[in-house]
C-alpha cells in the first residue's frame, strides 16, 4: 500500500464543503465490484484535509485521523446496489442510489473523522468494498488484517436520532436435487418438480414472514435453475440470535427430504450489543444533547457489525442519518438537515468516547 502525502495545512470543512461532498459521492458511481473511482477520491479527500490515507490490498480506502493512545474506527461501505437512481441535489435532499445505503453514514464519518482531529484519540476511518454482496469481502478483510481497535462505530441508516444495537445473522444454503436421466416424458418424479414441491414446505415452515420479526427465521430463495435432471437453487436465511448454521441446515434437510442434497455455503452470527456499551452510550447522549430522545432499534438485516464481531469483542454499534425504508429503493433520498444532524452526533459520540473510553492495558 501507498499512503498518501498528509497536507500540512488541512483547508476548513464546513457544512456547506460536508453537503458538496456528500453530493459528489452519490453521483459516483460505486456497484459492488466496480467501487475503485469513489476509494481514490474519497482516499484523496481524507489526505487533502490531512489524513494519512490509502487503498488496501482489496480496494478499502483508510483515513487515519488524530493522535492518541486508544482507536475508534468508524467504518461504512463504499459500494451500492444495482439499479439507476435519477441524481437530484435540492436544496433540501439528495437523490441517488446509495444515499441511505449507505453513502449517507460513510460521508457523515469521514466528515466527523477529519473535523475531530483535536481530540485524545486515532480516528481509523474506513471505506469498504462489497458489503452489499453476501460475502461481505471488505468488511472480512478489515477483520483479519487490521489490529483490533478500542471501540467501533459502524456506518449504515439508522436515522439520525437512533442507534441499531443488534442484526440478524446471514445463513446460505444450496440445495440440489438430482434424478437420473430418461426421455422427459417416461413416468416418474423429475429433479424440477421435487424440488418445487419440497420448496413449498420450507416456506410453509418459514417463508418470507420471518424477515417482519427480529425473533424468527426469515427466507428467500435466489440463483434457482430448475430442470428435468438436475436443479440446484440458494436459500438465503437471515436468523435471531441462538440459531447456528448447522442446526438449520439440518432442519432444512429435513424438511426438504431425499433426494435434495444440502450443503452451508457462508454463515455470519446475529448480533446484539448491549445498550450500556461504550459506543451506544456515547452516540445515545450526543443524540439527547442535540435535543431528541435517542431511540434503540433491532434490525432483519445485516451489515459489517455482524462481520466485525465474529472475532472482535471491543465495543460497538451501528449508527447513521438517513431512512432505511428508503434503502435499495427507485426514490432513494437523504435530508440535508438529517446528514448535518448525522455529522454532529458522530463528532459529539466522538468526544464523548474521548472521555470514557479506558486506555488499554500494556
Amino acid at each position: 500500500m501507498t499512503i498518501d502525502h498528509v497536507s500540512t495545512e488541512a483547508p476548513e470543512l464546513t457544512d456547506t464543503h460536508a453537503v458538496a461532498l456528500l453530493a459528489e459521492v452519490v453521483a459516483t458511481e460505486s456497484v459492488s465490484g466496480g467501487e475503485q473511482k469513489l476509494a481514490e477520491r474519497l482516499r484523496d479527500v481524507a489526505a487533502r484535509h490531512g489524513a494519512e490515507s490509502y487503498l488496501d490490498d482489496v480496494g478499502n480506502v483508510h483515513a487515519l485521523v488524530g493522535q492518541g493512545p486508544r482507536t475508534v474506527m468508524l467504518l461504512s461501505h463504499l459500494d451500492t446496489v444495482p439499479g439507476e437512481v435519477l441524481f437530484e441535489h435540492s436544496e433540501d435532499l439528495i437523490r441517488g442510489r446509495g444515499a441511505v445505503d449507505a453513502k449517507g453514514p460513510l460521508t457523515a464519518m469521514l466528515v466527523a473523522a477529519l473535523t475531530s482531529r483535536h481530540l485524545g484519540l486515532r480516528i481509523h476511518w474506513v471505506g469498504v468494498v462489497e458489503e452489499e454482496t453476501l460475502w461481505s469481502r471488505g468488511g472480512e478483510h478489515v477483520r483479519a488484517t487490521v489490529p483490533e481497535p478500542d471501540a467501533v462505530i459502524v456506518g449504515e441508516p439508522s436515522g439520525a436520532s437512533s442507534v441499531t444495537i443488534g442484526y440478524k445473522g446471514l445463513v446460505e444454503l444450496q440445495v440440489r436435487c438430482e434424478v437420473p436421466r430418461t426421455h422427459t416424458a417416461t413416468p416418474g418424479p423429475k429433479a424440477s418438480e421435487t424440488l418445487v414441491k419440497a420448496l413449498g414446505r420450507l416456506f410453509d415452515r418459514y417463508g418470507a414472514r420471518g424477515n417482519e420479526n427480529f425473533g424468527d427465521v426469515g427466507m428467500i430463495v435466489r440463483d434457482g435453475r430448475f430442470e428435468p435432471f438436475s436443479s440446484s437453487c440458494s436459500l438465503v436465511f437471515r436468523t435471531p440470535p441462538g440459531t447456528t448454521a448447522e442446526g438449520l441446515r439440518k432442519d432444512v434437510s429435513t424438511v426438504l427430504g431425499e433426494p435434495v442434497e444440502v450443503s452451508t455455503v457462508y454463515e455470519v452470527p446475529a448480533v446484539v450489543v448491549p445498550r450500556g456499551s461504550a459506543c451506544v452510550r456515547a452516540l445515545s447522549r450526543a443524540i439527547v444533547l442535540e435535543g431528541f430522545q435517542a431511540g434503540h432499534k433491532l434490525k432483519t438485516g445485516t451489515s459489517d457489525m455482524n462481520t466485525l464481531s465474529r472475532t472482535w469483542t471491543v465495543p460497538m454499534a451501528t449508527y447513521g442519518p438517513g431512512d432505511s425504508h428508503q434503502d435499495h429503493t427507485d426514490d432513494e433520498h437523504i435530508l440535508i438537515q438529517e446528514y448535518l444532524l448525522g455529522i454532529r452526533v458522530l463528532r459529539t459520540a466522538l468526544g464523548e468516547l474521548d472521555k470514557t473510553l479506558p486506555e488499554a492495558a500494556s
